[in-house]
């Protein structure tokens, strides 16, 4: 099947691209439940009924429209190899499968995907995908610091933030410890896969809540290969693993 919009579900926000030829077009981030702006973003797109969906999940809209969904390993031409396949969250195989077609033969890979959870999964050198980590993402650790405490306020960042240690009053002090947190935990995973690999991996980023971490470099050309962003990763995986199904 070769769709015209691919669709990834997430926690909080749906995203939404549009195909063309082997490119994810103009994507576009949208609340879930609201079909008129799924419309409205159709029609600026100059697309109409009669179309073909591929989405990870669950079904964009009722439109008459064709729908293809992903939403299980077995459909993915990916090798995995943990403990329960099932289990493991798809937009985390199609972020590997994304990035599989961008990895040198041999050359192994890890993910970093930050949105609501952020995960660090690793892709051997033959391109398998062997597990990985999730964390909380920055929304959840500033919510978890409010709730859990008497006095911590409750901090409206959704991404990554970028502050200079060491914070100068309660605010920058959170601030700082979510950004050390997950950049620190970024870089730890990365270090344990490097020597868990014969050869340097690659990074690849993604994810709407990057922030700070979307410019970070991971070590030096002994321990990490290429590093790239790209926030279409998911919905490329996606548009792959659906051409590639009948």
């Amino acid at each position: 099947m070769t769709p015209d919009v691919v669709v990834d579900i997430g926690n909080t926000r749906i995203k939404f691209g549009w195909c063309v030829a082997d490119e994810i077009a103009r994507p576009a981030s949208l609340p879930s439940g609201d079909p008129a702006a799924w419309e409205e973003q159709l029609a600026a797109w100059g697309l109409h009924q009669g179309l073909r969906w591929a989405a990870a999940s669950v079904h964009p809209a009722a439109r008459g429209d064709e729908v293809l969904i992903v939403d299980d390993f077995r459909q993915l031409s990916l090798k995995v190899e943990v403990d329960e396949p099932g289990k493991v969250g798809i937009d985390r195989l199609l972020n590997a499968v994304a990035f599989r077609e961008r990895l040198p033969e041999g050359t192994p890979g890890v993910v970093i995907d930050v949105g609501t959870a952020a995960t660090v999964d690793l892709l051997s050198g033959q391109h398998t995908f062997v597990g990985g980590a999730i964390l909380p993402g920055p929304r959840l650790m500033f919510e978890v610091l409010h709730r859990q405490t008497a006095k911590l306020p409750l901090i409206d960042r959704h991404e990554v933030p970028c502050e200079d240690p060491p914070g100068k009053n309660t605010r920058d002090a959170m601030a700082v410890g979510v950004m050390a947190a997950l950049m620190g935990g970024c870089e730890f995973l990365v270090r344990e896969y490097r020597g868990r690999c014969a050869d340097p991996p690659w990074v690849m980023m993604t994810g709407g809540a990057l922030g700070v971490l979307a410019d970070y470099h991971f070590g030096g050309p002994e321990e990490v290969g290429n590093t790239l962003t790209d926030a279409t990763l998911t919905l490329d995986g996606i548009r792959i693993a659906a051409e590639a199904l009948p």
